[in-house]
């Protein structure tokens, strides 16, 4: 009953970042007592279901920061804060900093986000630093529309799962990946947690000439999964929070990398990915 009502917790945090409400409606939804949550929850995980959610949330308005045009004030009125005053306040004890701060800061500072519990990705990543040189991609290049709201249904997972599979079934044996996203104009798509995607899917090639773009060389952060196809989105875009987050990590906003490999009789299901993330 204990796993059960911490998975119910973590649901629950999940679908009240933006409503206002507290332990103390979460209680009511458990029919359990406050304080037998506090003791389940930090038995379980080591933060009381308190401080979790308003980790969450914090980490919520700090996406939002980074990821979204939308005003200090529209964030804050979001997360049901009673005043700007009242929000910069807590997010500063939650980042260090204030939201203005947080938001034109150059780099990207995840080393103080709380990954979600509810979608935390257990896997043998193997993580590590790695330097890389300036290289060229041969490819196609593609805009399409990512999200930051666990939404697996964005066209950017499925231009790159077409074209992953389309590559190695015609015999590309190591396809890679450049990627960038970017802010939208649209006020209505920064509110849906939309984002702008622009990728390039092909080969490594030596030749500057006959190259579709470069792949500039730099810092990275290096790990490797291997899955089905279904679970990619959250391996990628949720996993980026919690790897990041959990390792202290600065990411410095430039472009991302994939390597993908398969073999050609399975790569419709299953795919294996060595991902780098430029860092600070």
């Amino acid at each position: 009953m204990r796993q059960v009502v911490c998975k119910h917790i973590l649901f629950w945090v999940e679908e009240n970042l933006y409503t206002g409400k507290n332990i103390a409606d979460l209680a009511l939804s458990c029919g359990y007592t406050r304080r037998t949550l506090e003791l389940w929850f930090s038995g379980t995980y080591g933060v009381s279901p308190g401080q979790y959610l308003f980790k969450r949330r914090m980490t919520r308005a700090a996406v939002l920061l980074r990821l979204s045009s939308l005003s200090v004030t529209e964030i804050s009125t979001l997360l049901n804060h009673s005043n700007n005053q009242n929000f910069a306040r807590a997010f500063k004890r939650f980042a260090g900093k204030s939201p203005t701060e947080y938001r034109n800061s150059k780099e990207w500072d995840l080393s103080v986000m709380q990954a979600s519990l509810y979608y935390k990705v257990d896997i043998d990543t193997n993580i590590t630093l790695c330097s890389l040189p300036d290289r060229y991609l041969k490819g196609d290049t593609y805009l399409c529309h990512d999200s930051y709201l666990y939404n697996e249904k964005n066209t950017l997972t499925q231009q790159i799962k077409e074209g992953v599979i389309r590559l190695i079934t015609n015999g590309v044996k190591d396809v890679y990946l450049k990627g960038v996203t970017s802010i939208p104009d649209s006020l209505m798509k920064n509110r849906e947690g939309r984002l702008d995607a622009k990728i390039t899917l092909g080969e490594i090639i030596d030749n500057e000439e006959q190259s579709t773009t470069l792949m500039p060389g730099g810092k990275f952060c290096r790990y490797f999964f291997q899955c089905c196809w279904d679970e990619y989105y959250y391996n990628t875009n949720h996993f980026f929070i919690q790897m990041m987050s959990e390792n202290n990590f600065h990411f410095t906003g430039k472009e991302c990398y994939v390597h993908y490999t398969g073999h050609k009789e399975t790569i419709g299901h299953d795919v294996s990915c060595e991902v780098f993330v430029p860092v600070k």
